[in-house]
């Protein structure tokens, strides 16, 4: 993943530095891989950022999700969408 990638959203310039490193390191890790074997470094992603009592604001995962799906096909990113529904309908209850 190029970090030119980073370089196109102005929310990375202010970013808190674990938290740019962590999607960095995500986005690298997740290169080629589908949503059902993304799943362990996502979770490994936020495990990392709660040790350091950090996590992704809303707009950062919004972000997030528009960098890891940006080359998937039509059916991944469906499915992608199903499953944030899903943790939305959950958080909610």
């Amino acid at each position: 993943m190029s970090t030119s990638m980073f370089d196109e959203y102005d929310i990375f310039k202010t970013m808190h530095p674990v938290k740019l490193q962590v999607m960095k390191e995500l986005a690298e890790n997740m290169q080629g891989k589908s949503m059902k074997d993304a799943a362990p470094l996502l979770m490994a992603a936020t495990t990392k950022l709660k040790n350091h009592n950090l996590s992704f604001s809303p707009e950062e995962s919004k972000v997030l999700l528009e960098i890891l799906t940006r080359n998937m096909s039509p059916q991944e990113k469906a499915k992608v969408e199903m499953m944030k529904n899903v943790v939305a309908r959950q958080q909610k209850k």
